[in-house]
């Protein structure tokens, strides 16, 4: 899926993806997608649809969800 221009419905649609909540933004005129962990109350990561293409850059934002996800199970936990 490819965007001639930023589509201002998006903002209000966000989506989940294993757990973590995707959504975008508009940032000085530019299209941004931002993700945010199960466990954080914001957005902490973004970056910018790059080219107008929309559907590559939330392929590889869910690439990077799928890599944190594998990287935290791997990690071992602390004892509380």
């Amino acid at each position: 899926m490819s965007s001639n221009g930023p589509n201002p419905d998006l903002s209000q649609s966000p989506v989940q993806y294993r757990g973590w909540l995707i959504s975008t933004k508009m940032i000085n005129g530019q299209l941004w997608i931002r993700w945010q962990h199960p466990n954080d109350t914001f957005p902490r990561y973004g970056r910018p649809v790059v080219s107008g293409d929309l559907a590559a850059t939330i392929s590889h934002v869910r690439f990077l969800i799928d890599v944190a996800i594998k990287l935290e199970a791997n990690t071992p936990r602390k004892p509380s």
